[in-house]
């Protein structure tokens, strides 16, 4: 068992492709945001052009075949984030779109993915130092054990907090690591670097309500639904090098899979 380091903890500041295996949503709150996301992208690319009127909540219902209550939760938040207005006895429609600094990283792609979005962005290590392994973690990758190096990085675009990752490593990772944090570098880049590359990656992608530490890295209020990616990187003999777990601002980043959910 690896013996606990100092820990690190900074203000935040304002080869081969990597193949998915295994693609997965949560249920539940997942619907409330799928509709968020198709709205969102609507009014942005000006499909739902300003205050034209958008769906009422019954089609939207019907369309997409969830409750009105869900249909409720995605206006909620349009309306909250001030691009949607609605009028008593008239409607919902849409506001002008400031222009948005909105990233992209698209998973089917991962590794080239990567590497254009360090180019454009930055990050900074919050945390580092050995930590117990998340059950729920644990479940998806049973050989990383109860207890690991946990690398916290906070991603930033344009000065905007914008994806939040806790990565878990074994000990002799870990180890080799510690000295070798560039600012720009993914943690899958980072562990390529080390080598040997990345060979598979296992993905189970959701929406979580935003935790304490994930409130505080990413400016948001607690609980707020943020999109979750969960990852499991193994070498080609299969070797776990790393268990990650990302939360994201839906707003600043999309996660985008090249077949539909």
């Amino acid at each position: 068992m690896p013996q606990a380091s100092r820990s690190r903890r900074i203000k935040a500041p304002p080869a081969r492709d990597a193949e998915i295996a295994g693609r997965r949503v949560d249920k539940g709150v997942a619907r409330y945001y799928r509709l968020y996301e198709l709205l969102s992208a609507a009014l942005q690319d000006g499909t739902l052009a300003p205050d034209s009127a958008l769906p009422s909540e019954p089609e939207l219902c019907a369309r997409y075949g969830i409750s009105r209550t869900t249909v409720r939760r995605a206006l909620d938040r349009l309306e909250r984030e001030g691009r949607i207005v609605r009028k008593r006895g008239s409607g919902t429609y849409a506001r002008p779109q400031q222009a948005a600094h909105r990233f992209c990283l698209e998973l089917h792609a991962l590794r080239k993915a990567m590497v254009a979005l360090e180019s454009r962005t930055t990050a900074t290590t919050l945390r580092f130092d050995v930590a117990p392994v998340p059950a729920a973690l644990r479940a998806i990758a049973a050989e990383i054990g109860s207890t690991a190096y946990l690398l916290q990085r906070l991603r930033c675009g344009h000065g905007e907090p914008m994806s939040f990752t806790s990565a878990y490593l074994p000990e002799p990772i870990g180890r080799r690591l510690r000295r070798r944090i560039p600012g720009r570098a993914s943690i899958m880049t980072m562990l390529d670097r080390l080598g040997p590359p990345t060979a598979g990656i296992r993905c189970l992608m959701g929406v979580a309500p935003a935790d304490v530490d994930a409130a505080e890295a990413l400016e948001v209020p607690l609980g707020t639904p943020l999109l979750r990616l969960r990852a499991v990187l193994t070498v080609e003999s299969g070797e776990v090098r790393a268990v990650l777990e990302s939360f994201c601002r839906s707003d600043r980043l999309q996660l985008k899979l090249l077949e539909k959910i």
